[in-house]
């Protein structure tokens, strides 16, 4: 089987709808089975809602595990234990689907014959009775994705506060610069004038600069990461003020 590379860069929102996707599976196994108990009592209808869920169930998990143009498949290490370690999911889920497609093969051929055979029900028993420990592990599953989730939203709070940083640092280079500037223009008097409008621009830019950072520090997901980590920018605008 053909899997992805692991994507470091996943995004929250790919990740949620995982979520969405894994959580789905776990109601087509239950609709499999209950419409085919439903066919064995001779429900045609029920057996073809029983097949669409299964063709639904079998799709979904195969973008699960080997991804497509939208999802990435088994993108962290945890999942990949999870689904080919000693849980062995892929596998069960597999075998699962081909117990369903061999239920729904032999309740077709009955339905068509009008009569129900021992062959019928024993495939039917065989997959109801693979359905309960199935369903726990497709909670454990979706769980996992849940836990995916935490870690690539703590992920990005930590990229995010570096970006913060590095803007932080840029601002206090920027101010020691107009500082230095401004200090300059002063001394040549007359002559600074135009220079003194040029820091006195640089200074703004700096201050539109700390605010941008502050709306990224105010924002949830950084709030809490780094409360006190930003606190001398309020005093690297003050001495750009005081160097005008």
């Amino acid at each position: 089987m053909n899997m992805r590379e692991t994507i470091p860069d996943i995004s929250a929102e790919i990740v949620g709808e995982l979520i969405n996707l894994a959580g789905r599976q776990r109601m087509l196994s239950q609709r499999v089975v209950l419409h085919a108990l439903l066919g064995l009592r001779g429900d045609a209808a029920a057996l073809v809602v029983a097949r669409d869920c299964l063709d639904t169930f079998a799709a979904s998990h195969a973008r699960l595990v080997e991804g497509d143009d939208h999802f990435p498949g088994v993108f962290s290490t945890a999942l990949r234990e999870l689904y080919f370690g000693a849980r062995k999911a892929d596998e069960r889920i597999r075998a699962f689907t081909k117990l369903a497609a061999h239920a729904c093969a032999c309740l077709e051929r009955s339905i068509e014959a009008s009569t129900a055979d021992s062959v019928c029900e024993a495939a039917v028993t065989e997959l109801t009775t693979a359905a309960t420990p199935l369903l726990e592990l497709l909670q454990a599953l979706t769980q996992a994705y849940q836990d995916e989730l935490r870690s690539v939203e703590a992920a990005a709070a930590k990229r995010q506060a570096g970006i913060v940083d590095e803007l932080a640092s840029i601002s206090l280079r920027a101010n020691i610069v107009a500082l230095n500037a401004r200090v300059a223009a002063a001394r040549a008097g007359q002559f600074g004038r135009e220079f003194a409008v040029i820091t006195a621009e640089l200074a703004h830019v700096i201050g539109e600069m700390d605010r941008l950072v502050q709306g990224v520090v105010g924002k949830p997901e950084t709030r809490n990461s780094a409360p006190e980590r930003h606190s001398g920018f309020r005093n690297q605008r003050m001495h750009a003020r005081l160097a005008g």
